[in-house]
C-alpha cells in the first residue's frame, strides 16, 4: 500500500450528544482533498463519557443501562460495535442501578462501568484505520426509559497522507460498499 504522509500528527477533538431516546449518528468532516487522493490515517482514539450519571425516572427494583457509541468510516443506520468492518473504535458505558423499592427516583446506589478504546494503540500497529472519504461518523444509542443522555468527548490522533491511484480507489470502494 502506497501512502505518503502529507502532514504531521493532527489531533481532532469533538463532542457527540444524543438526547433523542433512540439511535442517532453524526458526521464529522475531515476536509480531505479527493483530487489529491488524500486520506486520513487514524493512529489512536480516546473517548470520555461526559455529563451527569443516569437519573432514574421510571424504575423500581433495578435496571441496567447501556450507552454504546461507535466510530465508523461510513454512516451507520443502527448501533454498531467492533464486529463491523468499518468501525475503528467503540465505547460503552454501563450503569447498574439499585433501588430501595420506593417510588422513583429513589436510586440508592449505582455502579458505573466504561469500556473505552485504549489511549495508546498496540506498538506493533502502523494505524488503526484509514479514512478515504471526507467524513467519519459517530453513532450511538441513547439510554431508554429516561435514564440520561449519551454524551461523549473524543480525541483522534492521525495524519493526512496521499495514496497512489490504485490504493485510493480500493479504499474508497471499500468504504462505500461496506456502508
Amino acid at each position: 500500500m502506497a501512502l505518503k504522509p502529507s502532514s504531521e500528527i493532527i489531533t481532532i477533538s469533538g463532542k457527540y450528544e444524543n438526547a433523542t431516546g433512540g439511535f442517532t449518528s453524526e458526521a464529522f468532516d475531515l476536509q480531505l482533498n479527493p483530487l489529491d487522493m488524500e486520506v486520513f490515517v487514524v493512529q489512536a482514539v480516546n473517548v470520555d463519557y461526559v455529563g451527569n450519571p443516569p437519573t432514574v425516572l421510571a424504575f423500581t427494583g433495578g435496571a441496567i443501562v447501556l450507552k454504546p457509541v461507535a466510530f465508523s468510516t461510513s454512516r451507520p443506520l443502527a448501533q454498531l460495535d467492533l464486529s463491523s468492518s468499518n468501525v475503528f473504535a467503540a465505547a460503552k458505558q454501563t450503569a447498574v442501578l439499585f433501588f430501595d423499592g420506593a417510588a422513583p427516583p429513589n436510586c440508592q446506589t449505582y455502579t458505573l462501568f466504561e469500556d473505552k478504546p485504549s489511549e495508546t494503540p498496540d506498538s506493533n500497529l502502523d494505524h488503526i484505520a484509514i479514512i478515504a472519504t471526507s467524513n467519519f461518523f459517530i453513532g450511538g444509542t441513547d439510554a431508554a426509559n429516561n435514564l440520561g443522555d449519551t454524551a461523549i468527548s473524543f480525541k483522534i490522533w492521525g495524519y493526512r497522507a496521499r495514496a497512489d491511484a490504485a490504493t485510493y480507489a480500493a479504499l474508497v470502494q471499500s468504504e462505500v460498499l461496506s456502508a
